[in-house]
């Protein structure tokens, strides 16, 4: 078995975020498979910088496994005395290496298409495994399960899929059972794409290597689609709650209870806080200037700390106006999303090696490590971000030269077309003969 990340590897990046986090070491599997898809997508949004992938794979896989935890404890209380669970599309186990902490890994399933995913989890993890199939009418399995957890999947399927598997996974379900699992809203479809007025759309393009598109594509839903395409699966009377953004501020997150009538209402969901580092400023006496904006869709944020090598060194309160953010999150009360701080460097500080640590605290006390890099990316993300601005800028002032042109050729047009209408008029035909017989009279003179 290749690794891409071995447990006994070090990378500076994730010690820090897992330290932050309060994971010991050794109290989480590390090892990653050479053939685990997810860290080749992160590697290629990262620009191919191994250590933000890496970082990036752990930060986001404890990020989901925390809020299907808020789910687990919200239906069931303690996740340890839960009775099974499956992880279902598990993969080579990014979530499930998390989940595991809390629950016992023998009450924990695993399934995935990826055989090999599925015996990297068992020998690593210690969990159940089941090889799953691409046609949910393949699957087969006798076990059942008071919780399912299915996170990236049904963001994937075609829609006669998106019901079957809905129909499958809630057979698995032991009495008073629970399906969890995310989807793409409408409002995370790509720039130009409108929604079908059947609820769901799906294009076969996906971040996979290994699977046919017309099998495993990318597909974004409405909540009314959902709602149907659980009763045709389930018949009426399941009952489905749905959490805006609750998978990484990125996917809505879907509970499932094939029972009527069930109150969501006491379910208290604090989901992942978004946060945007904008500038970062090196001033010639050594301080370090911070500004960027931070939001969260469930709950409050409170501010934002500043680590740098384990150490805390600012704090900046949430709350300067910022009715861009407002209007790019859709809501008045992202309005006071701003924050900003300043702090001088330790003289110990190295551009290159020192590491900086940004963490939102949200209105619990609970801290989200949300980006961290050297002090040399930091300031490069500035840069890049002004460079991105000026682009804008340049855009937009060659956009309404190109209007100018644009409006300037057709007013030429239409001049030239009434000059032309006027010329094959009557009236300018009479004109111009009238003119040539008072030339022929000598009553007016030769222009030329």
């Amino acid at each position: 078995m290749t690794l891409a990340f071995r447990s006994d590897e070090t990378s500076s990046l994730v010690e820090i975020l897992l330290a932050d986090l309060g994971i010991a070491p050794g109290t989480l599997v590390r090892a990653i498979d050479d053939r685990d898809e997810m860290l080749g997508f992160l590697a290629a949004t990262c620009e191919g910088d191994r250590e933000r992938a890496l970082c990036q794979y752990f930060r986001s896989g404890a990020s989901i496994a925390d809020s299907l935890l808020q789910v687990l404890r919200w239906r069931f209380g303690d996740p340890g005395r839960i009775g099974e669970i499956l992880d279902f599309a598990s993969g080579y186990g990014r979530v499930t290496r998390f989940l595991v902490r809390e629950i016992p890994p023998q009450r924990v399933w695993v399934a995935d298409v990826y055989a090999d995913g599925v015996r990297f989890q068992e020998e690593r993890f210690g969990v159940h495994g089941l090889v799953s199939a691409l046609r949910p009418q393949d699957l087969s399995c006798g076990e059942r399960f008071d919780a399912i957890l299915v996170t990236s999947l049904f963001t994937h399927l075609p829609e006669e899929r998106f019901v079957a598997w809905l129909r499958v996974l809630l057979g698995l379900l032991a009495p008073g059972g629970m399906l969890v699992f995310s989807a793409h809203s409408p409002e995370v479809l790509p720039p130009g794409v409108e929604m079908p007025a059947g609820g769901i759309c799906f294009h076969e393009s996906s971040e996979s290597g290994s699977l046919a598109t017309s099998d495993y594509g990318s597909t974004w839903v409405t909540e009314e689609f959902v709602r149907a395409a659980l009763e045709k699966a389930a018949g009426p009377g399941a009952s489905l709650h749905r959490v805006e953004r609750g998978l990484c501020n990125f996917q809505d997150l879907y509970l499932s209870i094939p029972e009527p009538a069930v109150d969501f209402s006491t379910f208290d969901f604090h989901g992942e806080p978004q946060l945007f580092l904008e500038t970062a400023e090196l001033s010639p006496d050594g301080r370090l200037a911070l500004e960027g904006w931070a939001a969260v869709r469930s709950g409050a944020v409170r501010e934002v700390e500043a680590v740098l090598d384990g150490e805390r060194v600012a704090a900046a309160p949430v709350g300067e106006p910022r009715p861009d953010v407002a209007e790019f999150l859709g809501g008045e009360r992202y309005l006071r999303s701003g924050w900003r701080c300043s702090f001088p460097l330790p003289a110990a500080a190295s551009r290159s090696a020192s590491i900086l640590l940004l963490r939102v605290v949200d209105a619990r006390g609970a801290g989200h490590p949300l980006w961290i890099g050297s002090l040399e990316a930091a300031l490069l993300v500035s840069s890049r971000n002004e460079a991105s601005g000026l682009r804008r800028e340049l855009r937009h002032a060659e956009a309404v030269h190109a209007d100018e042109r644009a409006r300037a050729a057709l007013e030429a047009e239409a001049l030239r077309a009434r000059i032309a209408a006027m010329e094959a008029s009557r009236f300018w035909k009479l004109r111009n003969a009238w003119f040539r017989v008072k030339k022929r009279m000598g009553l007016i003179e030769d222009a030329g």
